[in-house]
């Protein structure tokens, strides 16, 4: 569906669903992390992050390639970049300054060394460069790196695709192959190893979102009877595995990893397979069409439109809320979990709110520029209303 405008209203929804979960996921310990799809399928909202990501930059830039050239759409995706990457420092600051604070009020070691943060306060010249570099990224942190990479990425998949959308495919599960074979990785720094996210398998996702934004939104994916169920029977197994057989087989889960591909940092197959079957099912039940019309997927529309910003508090959000668990198990007799789970909540009515503000500023600063273009017989659906 498409509202006013040419925006995919679907996609939108999704979009800012998605945003939801990964703030639900990135306040650790939280009580409502167990309710997150991650629970029950073996992939999680990274999947569901890259792939939309890759299909919004194909309805924003892919038409574009046959007017302005690629070079234009090169542009304006390293532009997109460097967007992102001024986002990026100022989370990960803010973020560190958090973690900081609640150090000094709780004397807890875990505020300065958890998820990669010992980096940067042991020896902070070193980390904050590393920072700088994208060579160390704060746990939780480091998903807009991984999106940096492949906005540089997407113009290279867009001018195969000119060429023809096998070789695309081809050469994006080329540099897959590779990057699963450990020939392909960003390396981390100054810690030894690499980025957590492999951008040169997660690419893979990436593209496919890519030439289904370009050649099955407007068409729509078709139905196959066989693949359908055969993607619900897949999306079964999974539930069961992640459930350990709903606590019956409690293995299950444990075994399933270590013997099949499932590992997040480079986009395991069984992870990509999950993440596909799913979207497909959901595209087919048009799940999106009908709780896009509720008052719910409203909201998670309003969020979509405004991903980046939304995103962005989000992250903070979610380091505050990591304090704030800290500072109630260790400074008084509140339940951190139950605390977790309060400000979560609270969070997610912030993110909300912050989505209606920026609409309701976005139409108070645009209103006086359409009213003048109407009377000049000027208005027209602009590239940039399309879904970013």
């Amino acid at each position: 569906m498409h509202a006013k405008g040419g925006r995919n209203t679907v996609i939108d929804f999704w979009r800012g669903l998605v945003l939801v979960i990964i703030f639900v996921n990135h306040v650790p310990g939280n009580i409502l992390e167990h309710l997150t799809p991650r629970n029950y399928g073996f992939s999680d909202a990274a999947e569901a992050f890259v792939f939309i990501s890759g299909l919004s930059v194909a309805l924003v830039y892919y038409p574009r390639m046959p007017q302005s050239g690629a070079f234009d759409v090169m542009k304006r995706c390293l532009r997109r970049s460097l967007e992102l990457y001024r986002v990026h420092l100022i989370m990960t600051g803010a973020a560190v300054a958090l973690f900081s604070v609640g150090y000094v009020i709780s004397d807890e070691i875990g505020m300065l060394e958890a998820h990669g943060r010992g980096t940067v306060f042991d020896d902070t010249a070193r980390g904050v460069t590393g920072v700088l570099l994208l060579g160390h990224q704060l746990g939780y942190f480091n998903i807009l790196p991984l999106y940096i990479a492949l906005m540089l990425w997407a113009p290279v998949a867009m001018v195969l695709m000119r060429i023809h959308v096998a070789l695309a495919l081809a050469v994006s599960v080329a540099v897959y192959a590779l990057a699963r074979a450990d020939v392909l990785a960003l390396p981390s720094w100054p810690d030894p190893g690499r980025w957590f996210f492999n951008p040169f398998a997660w690419q893979l996702l990436f593209t496919v979102g890519i030439v289904t934004g370009a050649f099955l939104v407007q068409r729509g994916v078709p139905y196959q009877r066989y693949a359908f169920a055969g993607a619900v029977g897949f999306l079964a197994v999974s539930t069961v595995t992640m459930t350990d057989a709903f606590g019956l087989y409690p293995n299950l889960l444990w075994s399933t990893f270590v013997n099949f591909d499932l590992v997040k940092s480079d986009l395991g197959l069984g992870r990509m397979l999950h993440f596909l079957a799913l979207a497909y099912v959901v595209t087919q039940i048009r799940m999106g069409q009908v709780l896009e019309t509720t008052a719910f997927g409203t909201e998670m529309a309003r969020l979509g439109r405004n991903a980046l910003p939304v995103f962005a508090v989000g992250s903070v959000l979610s380091a505050a809320g990591e304090v704030m668990m800290t500072l109630a198990a260790v400074k008084s007799s509140a339940s951190p979990h139950v605390v977790g789970m309060v400000f979560t909540l609270f969070g997610i009515l912030a993110l909300l709110g912050l989505a209606r503000y920026l609409e309701w500023k976005k139409k108070g600063s645009t209103a006086p520029k359409l009213e003048r273009a109407g009377q000049s017989g000027l208005v027209s659906v602009s590239p940039g209303q399309l879904p970013r």
